[in-house]
């Protein structure tokens, strides 16, 4: 994993924003119904499609992603990916003792990769994650060469969330305690505030449009601290961000929460055309359990002695799903440094071009004719080279591969 980040590190093509790295993180849900495969819990989705349950049996995914690209047409190359539920499969010698709650474990994902290679990052994240616990986890550590936390975060707010302003200055003939917080007010009533709004025009979800912006710096009760809430009234209505960093500016904080959904088209590449979560790992030693959705504190663990076994089946399934993602980090890294080359050989029907990036489909459609044309040829490149060295000897030299489609 970190020799795949540095690789990435090293193309230069990471968008920075005040010298730092901008990646997202979020969840994702696939459906499983192995009653032996480790990491397989009960999982509970809000959706309005009422064709799908709304408590099944999975795994849950936490993904960290890289934004590179540009703000009107970027990618989130995939980074890491873990299971993040389910470690009672592992057993309690295999679990440490301090478990991140499910908020926490992208956090301290994007920790541990900011940490080794040096370089502070800006964490985009969705309303799930506007808790306290992760607040106070990305302030934890900070960076004494850059004098900076090493974790900055930007997410949405709750609608219904609530914070306070200062407290005013303490009078000399003032007895008492002295006041912790000023006024309450709710997040969204300051919308109603038209004069703390400035016009500007920005980048929000692709489009080019004006908005209405404030920044304010308001206490927040579970953190106890000063947290910038930046309110933006755009043509979807109105939005609410909260920045870790009080020196935010709140059109940049903006047009980077709009890049967020770019994880979403992530997990749909990974789904549906690399099929990356297409695996199917389980061990004979893991506890049977019931395909039917069922309280996950009612997981058990295996045996002992089959520890190693089951966490051998853990790894299976998070290095099968990495090498998927790190293969659609390669079709993004070849359509942010070659797109002229990439259209050049696009030979496919394709109605409109929605940005002058190619899809990571249209890259793979490239990549596959160019390797096929390579087998059907005999070309004397790397590949072909390497195909006949690990062929069979009977297979004599310079004789054809049937590789013709039917």
């Amino acid at each position: 994993m970190q020799h795949w980040v540095a690789f990435v590190l090293s193309q230069h093509v990471a968008v920075m924003m005040a010298s730092r790295l901008v990646v997202i993180g979020d969840h994702t849900y696939v459906a499983k119904e192995g009653r032996r495969m480790p990491g397989v819990v009960t999982l509970h989705q809000d959706s309005e499609t009422q064709s799908k349950p709304s408590y099944f049996r999975g795994h849950c995914w936490g993904a960290i992603g890289l934004r590179i690209g540009s703000l009107q047409a970027p990618f989130c190359l995939p980074l890491e990916l873990r299971l993040h539920q389910g470690f009672a499969h592992l057993g309690p010698e295999h679990t440490p003792t301090r478990q991140w709650t499910l908020a926490e474990r992208p956090v301290a994902m994007a920790l541990a990769m900011a940490i080794p290679h040096a370089q502070p990052m800006v964490l985009i994240l969705d309303a799930y994650f506007a808790v306290a616990p992760v607040f106070a986890l990305a302030a934890a550590l900070w960076s004494i060469a850059h004098q900076v936390p090493w974790l900055t975060l930007i997410g949405r707010a709750k609608n219904n969330y609530v914070a306070s302003f200062p407290p005013p200055e303490r009078q000399a003939t003032t007895r008492g305690r002295p006041r912790s917080y000023g006024d309450q007010i709710a997040l969204m009533e300051v919308f109603d505030h038209r004069h703390l709004f400035t016009p500007v025009t920005c980048q929000v979800y692709g489009r080019t449009e004006e908005v209405s912006i404030a920044a304010l710096d308001l206490i927040w009760k579970p953190t106890g601290g000063l947290i910038r809430f930046v309110f933006a009234h755009t043509r979807l209505g109105p939005l609410v961000l909260m920045c870790s960093d009080l020196q935010q500016d709140p059109i940049d904080a903006l047009q980077l929460y709009c890049t967020r959904l770019r994880v979403e088209v992530l997990f749909d590449v990974l789904k549906n055309l690399l099929v990356a979560f297409c695996y199917r790992f389980w061990s004979k030693h893991l506890p049977r359990h019931s395909r039917a959705p069922k309280s996950n504190e009612t997981l058990q663990g295996p045996a002992t002695s089959h520890l190693e076994s089951v966490s051998g089946r853990w790894r299976a399934d998070e290095g099968f799903v990495m090498l998927g993602a790190m293969a659609q980090g390669l079709l993004q890294l070849l359509a942010v440094k070659y797109p002229e080359r990439v259209w050049a050989h696009f030979d496919a029907f394709l109605r409109t071009r929605s940005r002058p990036l190619p899809s990571e489909a249209t890259v793979r459609h490239v990549i596959a004719r160019m390797i096929r044309d390579d087998f059907l040829t005999l070309r004397p490149h790397a590949t072909m080279r390497e195909i006949r060295r690990l062929c069979p000897s009977s297979i004599p030299e310079g004789e054809p591969l049937d590789l013709a489609p039917p």
